[in-house]
């Protein structure tokens, strides 16, 4: 996926309990009750109950993720300083 690409992300949650999303560049960390995941510029994590990674596309960096979903977050990357 190109820089471009990675900076374009596309969220849709149905009914509480599917989150589809793209523009995924890394899964940072995930468990039942939180997924972390890098997108272009930052990162969303999502929390929820019974969370699972249905699917992942590495080369299109989509991801769908079912269970409970309570909300879903923002934030920015964290600049380095040197």
């Amino acid at each position: 996926m190109s820089k471009d690409e990675m900076k374009h992300t596309n969220l849709n949650v149905k009914e509480r309990n599917v989150l589809t999303l793209n523009g995924v560049s890394n899964i940072e960390s995930f468990d039942e009750g939180y997924i972390s995941l890098e997108i272009g510029e930052g990162r969303i994590s999502v929390e929820g109950n019974g969370l699972k990674i249905e699917s992942l596309s590495r080369e299109g960096g989509e991801i769908q993720i079912t269970g409970r979903i309570n909300g879903v977050y923002y934030s920015e990357k964290k600049k380095r300083i040197n």
